[in-house]
């Protein structure tokens, strides 16, 4: 999950597509944004760096299924953050070893994993490349906000950037609406503008709706906390539709 700004609903919908996948497949939540919000989001929070992803990019020895807190969710384990990781992520800049360092620390965990969901912080900087350097495919969200679209649109351009600096083989797999109004214009203006982008824009729309800032408080994504409302069925479609998009499902 990558944005170029945040305030988009960004970490909202990994943490409940993340929440979605866990239905069918074991989940790791890696929340690679040293505001931790994606830890916030299921109840996690680390109290340091040693318990935290800063733990496994600074030191490569770190046990890396210590640091996971297990069973945050049904399906789900999570791989918290911590304010600590920017002093760790400028610490490794200096050195050179950023751009692959959180691949490196998840590699010991893949293969116990189904999918691994990944929430970058909200920008295209050095940490957000370091999370995208471990991915296969990349998943951003625009709102009624014009800007949004213009993240997208860099966001895309910066992906490719890095894949000619062989930084990175991570596609975007989806450009998703986050927050729908139905009645409104201005998301509809948004996607329109998109869709002539030739951007992948996906077909599923999350819908406006108060659940979701009632599941950010409660620290539980709306997929467990409201399971039989439209906004939660919302967010199990755009799931679905990533594995469609990703290849792991067929069409």
């Amino acid at each position: 999950m990558c944005s170029s700004k945040g305030g988009v609903g960004k970490t909202t919908v990994a943490a409940n597509v993340a929440a979605a996948l866990a239905r069918s497949g074991r989940v790791l939540a890696v929340d690679v944004d040293p505001q931790d919000s994606l830890g916030r989001a299921f109840g996690v929070v680390a109290k340091g760096r040693d318990d935290s992803l800063g733990a496994l990019l600074e030191d490569g020895s770190v046990e890396a299924r210590a640091v996971v807190r297990h069973a945050v969710a049904p399906g789900l384990d999570l791989l918290p953050a911590h304010p600590s990781l920017e002093a760790v992520a400028t610490q490794l800049a200096a050195t050179g070893g950023l751009t692959t360092s959180v691949r490196r620390a998840l590699r010991p965990l893949l293969g116990e994993y189904d999918h691994v969901v990944l929430d970058t912080r909200g920008d295209l900087g050095a940490l957000t490349l370091a999370a995208v350097c471990a991915a296969d495919s990349v998943l951003t969200v625009f709102t009624s906000d014009p800007g949004s679209a213009l993240g997208a649109v860099r966001l895309a351009a910066f992906l490719e950037q890095h894949r000619t600096y062989e930084n990175t083989s991570a596609v975007l797999v989806g450009v998703a609406c986050a927050v729908w109004d139905r009645q409104g214009r201005a998301a509809r203006d948004v996607a329109g503008a998109l869709a002539g982008t030739g951007l992948p824009l996906l077909s599923t729309r999350v819908p406006l709706s108060r659940r979701v800032p009632s599941s950010v408080l409660a620290k539980r994504p709306v997929v467990l906390s409201s399971p039989t409302s439209a906004v939660a069925a919302a967010y199990v479609a755009l799931a679905d539709e990533v594995l469609v998009a990703t290849g792991k499902v067929p069409a």
